[in-house]
C-alpha cells in the first residue's frame, strides 16, 4: 500500500516537471517601426507596418476607380481618390535625400 502512493506521488510530479519543461518561453513583445531622418532638413519621424498597408489599399484602390472610369462606369467618377503619402519622403521639406532604419520599441 506505501508502495503505490509513493509511486503515485512520484508519478504527478514527474508529469508536472514535465510540463514545466515543455512550455515554451514568452517572447519579448515589441512595436516594430522605421525611423527615417531627412538629410536636408533634420526631420526625424516614424511610420509602422500599418501606415505601409494603409497606402498600398489606397493605390489599390485609386488604380480599381481608375479601371472602372477607363471602363465607362460614369458614377466612378464621384467616387473621391484616397490620398497617398509618399512615405519614402519627407513631410517637411518634400526631400526624397531620407536615411531609414528599423527601430523596436519593447512594450
Amino acid at each position: 500500500m506505501i508502495k503505490t502512493s509513493i509511486w503515485k506521488t512520484l508519478n504527478t510530479k514527474t508529469k508536472e516537471l514535465v510540463k514545466k519543461l515543455e512550455k515554451k518561453p514568452e517572447k519579448p513583445k515589441g512595436i516594430k517601426e522605421t525611423k527615417c531622418t531627412c538629410s536636408a532638413c533634420g526631420n526625424v519621424w516614424f511610420y509602422g507596418k500599418q501606415e505601409v498597408q494603409d497606402q498600398k489599399a489606397n493605390v489599390a484602390s485609386n488604380a480599381g476607380k481608375a479601371l472602372a472610369c477607363c471602363g465607362g462606369c460614369w458614377p466612378a467618377l464621384l467616387i473621391p481618390d484616397k490620398q497617398i503619402i509618399d512615405l519614402n519622403k519627407c513631410p517637411k521639406c518634400g526631400s526624397k535625400a531620407v536615411k531609414r532604419e528599423e527601430v523596436m520599441h519593447h512594450v
